[in-house]
This record gives C-alpha cells, sequence and structure tokens, in this order.
C-alpha cells in the first residue's frame, strides 16, 4: 500500500480527530511505502504543526519517529516521468501524481485523506474508512 503523507500525520498528532483511524490503517497495512519525497513533505508538515498547534520539540520528535515508520521508499528518479505526465493529464501537483506513479508501480492504490486526489484519481486511491472496512 502506497501511504500518503498526511495518513501518518494524522496517526502521529490527532489534529482533526483522525488519529485512531490512521493508525489502524497502518497497522492493517501489509507494507508501508511511499515515494522518497515523502520525507520534506513530512518534515514540512509537522514544521507547519509545530508553527501553530504543538511546540517545536514535540514537532521535532514526531516528526523522527514518523519518518522510520515506512518499509521502502521509492526514489523519485524512478517515478517522476509518470508522476509528470499524470501531473499534466489531470492538472495535479506533481508532489501528489508521485503518489499515483507509485501506486502503479506497485500495483496497488494510494491510501490518501485527500479530496481532490480521490476525485481526479479514483481507480489508484482509497479512502481511510474504505481500506478500515
Amino acid at each position: 500500500m502506497i501511504i500518503d503523507t498526511m495518513v501518518v500525520a494524522y496517526a502521529m498528532l490527532d489534529v482533526d480527530g483522525k488519529s485512531v483511524d490512521s493508525m489502524a490503517a497502518l497497522r492493517k497495512a501489509d507494507e508501508l511505502v511511499a515515494p522518497a519525497s515523502v520525507t520534506a513533505e513530512l518534515v514540512s508538515t509537522f514544521w507547519q504543526w509545530g508553527q501553530n498547534i504543538i511546540p517545536p520539540a514535540r514537532a521535532t520528535f514526531l516528526c523522527a519517529n514518523a519518518v522510520r515508520l515506512w518499509d521502502a521508499l521509492i526514489p523519485v528518479d524512478d517515478l517522476w516521468p509518470v508522476a509528470l505526465t499524470l501531473a499534466f493529464e489531470r492538472n495535479h501537483s506533481p508532489y501528489d501524481t508521485l503518489f499515483i506513479a507509485a501506486a502503479r508501480i506497485r500495483g496497488t492504490k494510494v491510501l490518501t485523506y485527500d479530496k481532490d486526489l480521490l476525485k481526479r484519481f479514483p481507480k489508484d486511491t482509497i479512502t481511510v474508512a474504505e481500506f478500515l472496512r
């Protein structure tokens, strides 16, 4: 399963009431995989939370633990040609289409909360709620 950044972030910190479901989804997944760019996305997410939601030291601690959760990270060099093509075709951010490209290469789906990604790539994505059913 390709795991979107925010699923892991929400599992680490209950910002929007999604921690319990996010953690359950991570436990249920056979393997946690993402594009290698996920590390930069996590750093950015925890930095934002450290600016507004939690103390910076807590954000740093949670980020350090979150980046260790993945079983595998796929190099962006292996994904960007497909991701860029998808970004142009669907007019969607390449940061997100890297996850779609990873899912297609791995023959799986992206576990995500991202409503826009779910809408634009319905065959390549699954919500946490659907996955937990």
